[in-house]
């Protein structure tokens, strides 16, 4: 397993927009990708309900985790659109 841990910087923090493109790369890998933020249980990353239900906030750490084949590819895919500015 793997785990980088990354800030929230959009303003507005996880909303519908941003979950939305963390549930489409969460997408493209075959394996569990999960997310994390403070006492929350985690959120399996394909499910956008449960990622807005983290309630992520801006400025806020976020823990993501990928157990698998590539693991690595999934976090590092989601943890770079997070410290890429959210493609804006």
């Amino acid at each position: 397993m793997i785990s980088r841990d990354v800030t929230v910087t959009r303003f507005g923090g996880l909303h519908a927009r941003v979950a939305a493109r963390v549930v489409e790369i969460a997408k493209r890998h075959h394996f569990q990708v999960r997310v994390s933020y403070e006492d929350s249980p985690k959120a399996d990353a394909s499910s956008i309900m449960q990622l807005l239900l983290l309630g992520a906030e801006q400025g806020k750490a976020i823990s993501i985790e990928a157990e698998g084949d590539d693991e690595g590819q999934a976090v590092d895919a989601i943890a770079d659109y997070f410290e890429g500015g959210l493609g804006i």
